[in-house]
């Protein structure tokens, strides 16, 4: 725990440059004007821990050194909790690779849906195209091969049950939240899947995912509504990664 919990500081730095750039369809590599670090080499990415530098700019080329943002060293925190809380359940077995790539997906597209109101296809699409591979890398060295069609069921399946309420009313469901439940859903149908509930199994992490996000939202947006003082669009996209993140620890004692 402690040491996958300490990549997540690293890991939570890349994040951060995702988080800036990616929305802006900017490089992840190379500098980048208004920015308080410059790039590490050969990366050429500005990995510079908040954590490790205690907010204070490295290596930038500007004249006027800006602290780095308070923002920054959240995510890293969160980073760190989130892999902390995979490693503490799923350590000892190879699932914990692909399922830390969720993690750190999730609190990206999160802290962009937050900021922004919107999820990235830049970001969902390569998560899932990372994604299933390792997957079907892991599936096939647990001798469960059936494990892979469990996740596509489980994609399929999240991405429907979203797809719906967005034809529906777009306004109530971004697009953007369609498309994670693709990457969602894989990792549910997954986590679901067993020889004797090959279909059922990733179904039912499916709706508990979709359940429990669907729940974390109307408390979400309740609480944004009071807080702000004014009706109209909040994140989904957050409510759901929780969700799908919580079914995800507990899915050992969720199966059928």
């Amino acid at each position: 725990m402690v040491g996958i919990g300490l990549l997540g500081v690293p890991v939570g730095s890349f994040l951060n440059v995702v988080i800036d750039r990616v929305p802006d369809r900017a490089a992840l590599r190379g500098p980048r004007e208004g920015e308080p670090c410059t790039p590490i080499e050969p990366l050429g990415v500005p990995l510079q821990p908040w954590l490790l530098r205690g907010g204070r700019p490295g290596g930038t080329r500007s004249t006027e050194a800006r602290e780095l943002p308070r923002r920054w060293l959240w995510v890293e925190l969160l980073t760190s909790a989130v892999f902390a809380l995979l490693a503490g359940r799923y350590g000892e077995e190879r699932a914990v690779v692909p399922l830390l790539v969720l993690g750190a997906s999730l609190v990206a597209v999160s802290v962009i849906d937050l900021r922004l109101l919107r999820i990235p296809d830049r970001v969902t699409f390569p998560t899932l195209a990372l994604s299933v591979p390792l997957v079907v890398v892991v599936s096939a060295s647990q001798d469960a091969p059936g494990a892979v069609r469990g996740a596509l069921v489980g994609a399929a399946a999240y991405f429907l049950l979203l797809l719906v309420p967005h034809l529906i009313y777009p306004r109530g469901m971004g697009f953007g939240d369609v498309k994670l439940a693709l990457v969602m859903g894989l990792y549910l149908g997954w986590m679901g899947w067993s020889p004797e509930h090959p279909v059922g199994g990733p179904l039912q992490m499916v709706l508990y995912g979709l359940m429990l996000g669907c729940a974390l939202g109307v408390v979400f947006g309740v609480t944004s509504a009071v807080i702000t003082r004014r009706r109209g669009e909040f994140p989904f996209g957050p409510a759901l990664a929780l969700g799908c993140l919580v079914v995800v620890l507990f899915a050992p004692e969720l199966r059928f």
